[in-house]
């Protein structure tokens, strides 16, 4: 990112400590920046009976949407609560492409049981084609599709931040993509 980029908006991950995500999350928001928390459902059983609760992904995971200058302000001001996942040659935050984010986002905010987080990105993830998801619950999102222990999982990445995978999607709602 140039330096006159660093007061235009993108997507920034950060790592939050101490769980703090939502002090920090409405600390951003207070300032007017769009925040984003991937959750899940999980099943869970309370008095006597199964509920199922929305709960974060990634319990230490916050993504935000600001000038780069900002969030280093920003984390000048709050240091101790987090860190942004930076680029390793500059050192600067790294931020995140609109297209990847919209993808994670769409991904993440199905509140499907089945969404595991699967650790942060990894090129292991990337063996298998790139494929789009053409009807569904996960119309339009692009990713990869690759088996774990017999099952065909769909995969969804942020580069150098996060994988997420989604249960099995028919290969009749899928497409490829040219690269």
């Amino acid at each position: 990112m140039s330096t006159s980029d660093t007061h235009t908006p993108h997507w920034f991950a950060l790592k939050v400590f101490f769980n703090r995500v939502p002090r920090v999350r409405e600390s951003m928001e207070d300032a007017g920046h769009e925040t984003y928390v991937p959750m899940t459902v999980v099943e869970t059983f309370e008095d006597g009976g199964l509920r199922y609760v929305d709960r974060p992904l990634v319990t230490s995971l916050l993504f935000v949407h600001c000038a780069e200058q900002e969030l280093i302000d920003f984390k000048k001001a709050e240091d101790k609560y987090f860190m942004y996942y930076s680029d390793f040659l500059t050192g600067r935050p790294a931020p995140i492409s609109d297209k990847e984010m919209r993808n994670f986002i769409l991904a993440t905010s199905v509140r499907d049981r089945g969404l595991q987080y699967m650790g942060e990105d990894s090129p292991e993830f990337h063996e298998g084609q790139r494929v789009r998801v053409k009807d569904g619950i996960y119309k339009g999102v692009e990713g990869y599709i690759k088996r774990i222990k017999r099952d065909r999982k769909f995969f969804v990445c942020l580069s150098g931040v996060a994988v997420v995978c989604t249960s099995f999607i028919h290969p009749s709602f899928l497409e490829p993509i040219d690269d």
